[in-house]
């Protein structure tokens, strides 16, 4: 197991336009916050460029992702300050987006993208949910223009045909039929349910670090139990290290750098392995959530925890699947 979590991955290729790509899109919101001293409205906008893939061509189908993103955000800021109504909210609204997700490929994507940021914004505390959405907003359309930049200087693409509505409506009912269709939906609701009452019963700032650590590690796709522990590996290793450094409490200039970096080395490290794109991706978002604040060692502990025991907590789905199917 160890030796297929250090497995590095040259199957899929990575240009250099990605990687400037993905650095600038966070770089500059931060750089703007520190300038302006506006930290909470930048981490904002850079959570949002976190939420956009690299893109090629802008289509509809993009302009829709932003769309749903900034969705997730508003719905997630306002459901978060209402306690046991809004962790019902959350889990109802991840059912409908998991079973949806199975209609296409660009569904499940997008689907999956509007669970992670939803609960990763119910952990935004007092903040103005239409704020929240507007800057998250502001960081999509940052990452579409850059993403158009990059796409100007590289080679077409041939564009694969793309089923038509009715046969993607056809093959979703037919998998709706088979257990299959159910699976992504069978391991997320009910983990996430446990994950939101843990951390509504558990009354401490960090836990909705429960709730998202369950929805890094059950994934659509990549649902192997070999996944599943590597991206728990990667996101409590990443927990620990953005922990560390909030502790430093870094210049402006630092945390400017270390985003940047950390940016920078995702679109690599997602193609390469998996585990250690977790251990990037995680203190990243640990930083940009924290941004602007100075939490203590026992925050930072209690960080861990819920990573772990949302870990746990996501593991299980995943083992019981994998008996059902090995019986």
């Amino acid at each position: 197991m160890s030796v297929h979590l250090m497995h590095w991955s040259r199957d899929t290729p990575v240009v250099p336009a990605q990687l400037v790509t993905a650095t600038l899109a966070m770089a500059a919101p931060i750089t703007y916050g520190v300038t302006t001293d506006h930290l909470t409205h930048a981490s904002f906008a850079a959570l949002g460029a976190l939420a956009m893939p690299h893109l090629r061509r802008l289509d509809r189908a993009q302009t829709a992702l932003g769309v749903v993103v900034s969705g997730a955000a508003l719905a997630g800021a306002w459901l978060g300050g209402l306690g046991w109504s809004g962790a019902a909210g959350v889990v109802l609204l991840a059912a409908v987006a998991a079973v949806v997700g199975g209609f296409s490929r660009w569904m499940a994507d997008a689907t999956t993208r509007f669970v992670t940021f939803l609960v990763m914004a119910t952990g935004l505390g007092a903040a103005d949910p239409w704020e929240v959405a507007r800057w998250f907003a502001v960081g999509v359309a940052w990452a579409i223009v850059l993403g158009l930049a990059a796409a100007s200087f590289a080679s077409a693409e041939p564009e694969a045909a793309r089923p038509t509505y009715r046969q993607l409506w056809r093959r979703w009912r037919t998998r709706l039929r088979q257990f299959e269709g159910w699976r992504y939906a069978v391991q997320l609701v009910p983990a996430l349910a446990v994950a939101e009452v843990i951390g509504a019963l558990w009354h401490q700032e960090k836990g909705y670090w429960i709730a998202l650590a369950v929805v890094i590690v059950v994934r659509r796709r990549g649902g192997s139990l070999l996944r599943a522990t590597q991206r728990c590996a990667g996101t409590c290793a990443g927990v620990l290290i953005g922990g560390l450094l909030i502790l430093w409490v870094p210049p402006s200039w630092a945390i400017v750098a270390v985003v940047s970096i950390l940016a920078g080395l995702r679109p690599l490290l997602k193609e390469r392995n998996y585990a250690a794109y977790a251990t990037v991706i995680t203190p990243l978002v640990v930083l940009l959530m924290d941004l602007g604040r100075t939490p203590e060692l026992s925050t930072v502990g209690y960080r861990l925890v819920d990573t772990v025991i949302g870990c746990l907590i996501a593991i299980v789905p995943t083992l019981l699947l994998r008996r059902r199917h090995v019986g």
